[in-house]
């Protein structure tokens, strides 16, 4: 019975799903799970990095303290100043370069909330 009311809607041009609608969920579904996978990944860099500076840190602090070592930690933070300036600008320019390179669609929307997903729930 259901078959024969599909192939009566056929017969008057009607489909169930849309090609237009196929057309716009692929690309944001597509975009919203690479935007999750690169949201979790980045997350789980993020929490890596922090770990080791730490763990670096607090070896530092430690050979310091038991006098084999001496840190001057103004040097330390000035290096680190440094560092962290010269990565942002180098995320800017990339941002800014993707910016420039990927054309604005649905799948962007897609991708900016699945990065959001990933980067809250990983």
């Amino acid at each position: 019975m259901l078959r024969l009311e599909i192939e009566r809607l056929r017969d008057r041009g009607m489909h169930m799903i849309d090609e237009s609608l196929i057309s716009s969920a692929f690309p944001l579904l597509g975009g919203g799970a690479i935007g999750f996978g690169t949201g979790y990944l980045l997350r789980k860099l993020i929490k890596l990095a922090f770990i080791a500076l730490g763990l670096l840190s607090l070896l530092l602090g430690y050979l310091e303290y038991k006098h084999w070592i001496s840190v001057n930690w103004g040097n330390v933070e000035t290096g680190t100043s440094t560092i962290m300036t010269h990565t942002v600008n180098k995320i800017a320019a990339i941002t800014q370069h993707m910016g420039q390179s990927i054309p604005i669609g649905v799948g962007l929307v897609g991708l900016i909330t699945g990065l959001a997903v990933g980067l809250m729930r990983g």
